[in-house]
């Protein structure tokens, strides 16, 4: 299973549904991937809180969430697999928009043959995408 940055996001905010779906996650043998897109995206967050003790919390609680899982790099294959998604979802004018983030995720799915973990409603428009939600 692919986890999205809104996932890892709501477990660093303690969701109470985040953190169920992560109890029943400990208890499949599915494997846990983290895109490294998702590492950037969840900095991204680090770098814009505004004290340095708050990011450096955030910043090892988010070290914590991604050491416990398996990274995906972004090969040249899931970048061009990206890169088309993102470019149909822009072109459409009846899907949702992917940001750069979210198209990488997909595209890991999709190549992966595996679901993708976020209550972004964006992943629901791409085609062939499994989408577990919490």
């Amino acid at each position: 299973m692919i986890l999205d940055t809104q996932y890892l996001g709501a477990l660093a905010d303690q969701d109470e549904q985040a953190r169920a779906k992560a109890g029943e996650l400990r208890d499949s043998s599915a494997p846990l991937r983290v895109p490294t897109a998702v590492v950037w995206e969840a900095y991204t967050g680090v770098g814009n809180v505004a004290s340095a003790e708050d990011a450096d919390a955030l910043r090892g609680l988010y070290e914590r969430l991604v050491a416990a899982r398996s990274p995906l790099d972004m090969t040249p294959e899931v970048a061009r697999r990206a890169g088309e998604l993102n470019g149909a979802h822009m072109r459409s004018d009846t899907r949702a928009t992917l940001d750069g983030a979210d198209s990488v995720v997909a595209a890991h799915g999709l190549l992966l043959n595996e679901a993708v973990l976020s209550n972004d409603s964006d992943f629901q428009d791409v085609d062939g995408l499994a989408v577990v939600t919490y």
